[in-house]
């Protein structure tokens, strides 16, 4: 027999409704914190690590030259290392771009590794050689 079936339905629901509303105090995330898993942590820290990761500005380049490098890898289908000229919010240089130069249009944009991408946008530019 429970309590509820000693006291009835009704008295134990109002008991119910009272220590919620009265009594128990909830502590928020602080009784969450002792449930992190191994995973999660691991996670969070990788993304600190990749956040904390900095790029230093790359020479400037002169636009044909980097035009010259695009044609070159689109035509011997070899991949580029490229860097934006462009930062984030903290003042941080984006994270490199590597891929295979997919193509190119007449309005200046190059596709990178599935993005498109203004050349007027572009730093530094470097070819990678094939192996040997």
């Amino acid at each position: 027999m429970t309590y509820e079936d000693k006291i009835g339905k009704q008295k134990f629901a109002a008991l119910v409704d009272d220590f919620f509303a009265n009594r128990y105090i909830d502590r928020g995330m602080r009784k969450w914190q002792g449930y992190y898993l191994s995973d999660h942590t691991a996670a969070l820290k990788k993304q600190a690590k990749a956040e904390s990761v900095t790029y230093p500005p790359l020479s400037l380049q002169e636009q044909p030259y980097v035009r010259m490098i695009l044609l070159r890898a689109y035509a011997e289908g070899q991949s580029v290392t490229l860097q934006l000229d462009l930062q984030t919010p903290n003042g941080q240089m984006l994270p490199p771009i590597t891929g295979k130069v997919a193509g190119l249009s007449d309005s200046d944009v190059v596709n990178v590794d599935g993005q498109n991408i203004s050349i007027d946008m572009i730093r530094h530019i470097d070819l990678i050689p094939f192996p040997v």
